[in-house]
């Protein structure tokens, strides 16, 4: 069982703070011009994913030269984020983190988010602020956090049987929809629990 680190094409991401998630990581996948971040900071990428509208001819003849195993991807349903999360799943790993896609345009923020949900592994996007996890009857989050630890959770349409223990404020077997009612929620325990068995939910940990 492996562990895939996904590496989004964000403009001016610093790599070398997500150094210990890279170290620990066994294959790694570029996101289109996220190749060009990855060969500046000297990582090891295992695939590059992408419509390869964002990556200039040097740097895709370079990443070949490396043994990059290069996937161009026209669809143009899904972003290049959709289109690595659902090569990653292809490959059965244990779980996918994902770095790379702070900042830029506010829809293509959005989008990322709504991408999280076409993957059935446990997935994690981390941004500089906080971690964000989908949740769904596929993908309970039962996760460690320090007390005191603020976190957020969000129904994206309808959810139900929602449950919520190891926070502030808990939830029992709850149907919610899409609001702000979530916000600001404190962990009192080091375990912090959540699931529902209809529906989808984002949780936001602050770090």
């Amino acid at each position: 069982m492996s562990k895939i680190l996904i590496i989004g094409n964000a403009r001016l991401e610093d790599l070398t703070k997500w150094s210990k998630l890279i170290g620990k990581s066994d294959l790694i996948i570029a996101c289109d011009g996220a190749m060009k971040n990855c060969i500046e900071s000297n990582i090891t990428v295992d695939f590059l994913i992408g419509d390869m509208d964002s990556i200039d001819e040097e740097t895709l003849q370079y990443a070949k030269t490396k043994n990059t195993e290069v996937f161009k991807i026209l669809d143009q349903q899904n972003n290049d984020l959709s289109k690595a999360i659902l090569f990653a799943q292809s490959l059965s790993p244990q779980s996918i983190e994902i770095i790379g896609v702070d900042g830029g345009r506010s829809d293509h923020q959005f989008a990322n988010y709504f991408s999280l949900f076409e993957c059935q592994v446990y997935t994690t996007l981390h941004l500089d602020d906080c971690i964000v996890v989908p949740v769904n009857k596929s993908n309970p989050m039962n996760r460690s956090i320090e007390l005191e630890k603020e976190f957020s959770v969000f129904s994206i349409g309808q959810s139900s049987g929602v449950n919520l223990s190891g926070g502030k404020w808990e939830i029992n077997d709850a149907d919610l929809t899409p609001s702000s009612i979530g916000l600001h929620n404190v962990a009192v325990a080091e375990k912090l629990m959540i699931s529902c068995s209809d529906g989808n939910l984002l949780v936001f940990v602050n770090r």
